[in-house]
């Protein structure tokens, strides 16, 4: 029988409504199937990555870069309660290289900086939980007190430093040797940018040393390899990029506050940023 003949009888036999209704639902379906493919995209090229600063004690005054350990404690919960698994920075370069898989529900944990809170609040509750994370450390700051005479602002030592590393648990990753000032001045740009009119050429050069020098600091006291680059206040520009091509890291992070796209690469990826005054659960989508 032809298909032309098939399609009459059928109209003959099924009402014209009833054929509405088997295509509207049709339509549906294909809707739906598209809906729930590209969902499943999203969950496959977008990876949150927490970014954390301080984790104070409980009587800490909290902003949006200061939360207290008890909340620490609660983000780490709330992750292993809803079935996210830690992963560190390597296990996302060789799902993207070489095609090794993910965990179903990934995420990456991150601090800034290198203060000795995270040192003493932050690795024990991740430690306890086995659950990874990456601290960027400023390689000029660690072991100083009270920096600027502000005790908030207080670094751990590169012993703890090595100790976290070698418990598994903490990868130790540059955030700048001595470039993490908010303020250009006559010796460094805002964070790692070029100061007013210096040379491409130059500041190409003056990041490099700086960059070099955080790389051999980490290499020798922690004997962790750099491969990733936390910029300071999340700017930067192509020369920064070029440095840390040349000098073959793998994944560049900013510090805007969204999910991560990898499915153009893994340079300039945003970081979640965890205020105290949002619960975990109203800034992960997924």
């Amino acid at each position: 029988m032809t298909e032309k003949k098939t399609i009459y009888k059928l109209f003959n036999i099924i009402p014209i409504s009833v054929l509405l209704m088997m295509l509207v639902a049709g339509k549906s379906a294909t809707k739906n199937i598209s809906l729930k493919t590209t969902s499943l995209i999203d969950k496959e090229r977008l990876i949150p990555i927490l970014m954390y600063h301080h984790v104070g004690a409980e009587n800490i005054e909290t902003n949006k870069i200061t939360i207290t350990n008890k909340r620490f404690e609660e983000d780490i919960r709330y992750l292993k309660d809803n079935g996210y698994t830690a992963i560190s920075f390597k296990e996302l370069v060789d799902y993207v290289n070489n095609g090794t898989s993910l965990p179903e529900k990934p995420i990456i944990i991150t601090f800034d900086d290198g203060l000795d809170d995270n040192y003493k609040y932050a690795y024990p509750i991740l430690k306890k939980n086995h659950m990874k994370a990456t601290i960027f450390a400023i390689g000029s700051r660690i072991g100083i007190k009270n920096y600027n005479n502000d005790p908030r602002y207080s670094y751990f030592t590169w012993e703890e430093a090595k100790e976290m590393y070698e418990s598994g648990v903490i990868e130790i990753q540059p955030h700048s040797y001595d470039l993490h000032y908010y303020k250009e001045n006559s010796h460094h740009g805002e964070g790692v940018l070029p100061m007013a009119l210096e040379d491409e050429n130059f500041h190409y050069d003056r990041f490099l040393k700086d960059t070099e020098e955080v790389i051999k600091l980490i290499k020798t006291k922690v004997g962790c390899d750099s491969y990733v680059y936390a910029y300071p206040y999340g700017k930067y520009n192509s020369t920064n990029e070029k440095v840390l091509k040349d000098l073959n890291f793998k994944v560049t992070l900013t510090t805007k506050s969204e999910y991560a796209d990898i499915s153009n690469g893994l340079y300039g990826l945003k970081r979640i940023n965890v205020p105290n005054h949002k619960k975990l659960g109203e800034l992960l989508k997924y």
